[in-house]
């Protein structure tokens, strides 16, 4: 794979957002209760909050009256939040009270409806540019963000919830597609020495980044890669063969989650 690497169309963006959230709701089902109150990487955020946040995604994405509300209400608070923080904190808000089986029960029927409205969102919404305000990077459309980030951000909860409490994150067939698309936007801002990308583990594969030819091969795990592009707390392990500016300007790097 290369740096030509395009969006996921539509159908296929589909299957990754339900395998995705299919490998999720099996790790939920798993957790005790106590489980659902541990900490996890996301700042402040337990088990428990982090389900509520993708449920609330999820309810977004399901029904546009309450996305249309909660745009509305974060315009309010983006004086001192960011709009998309402002809409974490009311997907929180709108489930204080519910209880894990609740929120469990809740993703498990809107996962699979937001999954289909997204997929027959009509091509003039799927292309139509989002605001500055949603804080993703600059020319980023509909589409992007329904193919794209909200399948990342299901992957990378399941990451999250996994290591919160001590499980190994299962396998799917679709996180190569969610790395790929991780390593698309890398290779977007990617401002380092042509470097030839060896990503092991979860969604394992080989990439070019920068044109020209490779003048460092870095090689490190994908999960923990995409972990530290996402701006969590860690760096991966990471072997660099050639130019050492490489490695610095991947540890520097930062893809919208």
């Amino acid at each position: 794979m290369t740096d030509t690497l395009t969006p996921s169309a539509p159908d296929r963006a589909y299957e990754v957002a339900v395998g995705e959230l299919d490998a999720l709701l099996a790790l939920l089902r798993e957790l005790t209760p106590p489980e659902w109150e541990l900490p996890t990487d996301c700042t402040a955020w337990t088990v428990r909050d982090v389900v509520a946040h993708v449920t609330g995604a999820m309810d977004e994405g399901a029904h546009p009256r309450v996305l249309v509300r909660h745009l509305a209400l974060a315009r309010r608070r983006s004086t001192h939040l960011a709009q998309v923080d402002a809409l974490n904190e009311l997907q929180l808000e709108d489930r204080r009270d519910a209880t894990p089986r609740e929120l469990l029960a809740e993703l498990a029927v809107l996962g699979p409806r937001a999954a289909r409205a997204r997929r027959r969102l009509p091509r003039l919404v799927r292309n139509r540019a989002l605001p500055e305000s949603a804080g993703l990077p600059p020319g980023s459309t509909f589409a992007y963000l329904v193919d794209v980030i909200y399948p990342r951000d299901v992957w990378m909860h399941r990451i999250d919830i996994a290591r919160a409490t001590g499980r190994e994150p299962a396998t799917t067939p679709t996180e190569a597609d969610v790395v790929a698309q991780v390593v698309r936007d890398l290779t977007r801002i990617w401002d380092g020495p042509p470097t030839t990308l060896v990503l092991s583990g979860h969604g394992a594969a080989r990439w070019h980044l920068g044109a020209g030819s490779p003048r460092a091969t870095l090689e490190a795990d994908a999960v923990e890669t995409c972990r530290m592009l996402s701006g969590r707390v860690g760096s991966p392990a990471i072997t660099c063969t050639g130019d050492t500016v490489a490695e610095q300007r991947l540890l520097a790097s930062r893809v919208e989650f």
